[in-house]
């Protein structure tokens, strides 16, 4: 029974001793999805917000958000396509940029246009 008793109080200590073992802190680095999300986070807002500088009419709006589904649909297309390499999916992407640009500078006033190559964060 003593032999019993002084194993378990070993036990005890050694499992207590271990427990306050110093901990690490583990950096995590954000995996490219995660940090991909942050960074679409942030270009939305900023494109609102430039958007909403550009005081679009009814029209507009309604004409923006078609161009925008538009083109969410189409850079969807392009990214799930398997066939494409990344340098292809980047080439297309790039091109889809430029035509939604275009698009939305037609429906702008020339003003507006001003206002809005003057906001876009690659013209600064």
């Amino acid at each position: 029974m003593k032999l019993y008793a002084s194993f378990l109080i070993v036990l005890l200590i050694t499992v207590s001793a271990s427990a306050q073992v110093e901990r690490k802190s583990v950096v995590v680095k954000p995996d490219s999805a995660q940090a991909n999300a942050t960074e679409n986070k942030v270009d939305k807002q900023g494109r609102k917000e430039r958007l909403k500088e550009l005081d679009l009419t009814r029209e507009q709006k309604a004409k923006m958000k078609e161009i925008m589904q538009s083109g969410k649909a189409a850079k969807e297309a392009i990214d799930n396509n398997a066939q494409l390499s990344e340098q292809d999916k980047k080439k297309q992407l790039r091109e889809l940029q430029k035509a939604q640009a275009l698009k939305v500078q037609a429906i702008l006033t020339p003003e507006q246009r001003e206002k809005f190559k003057a906001s876009r964060p690659g013209d600064q």
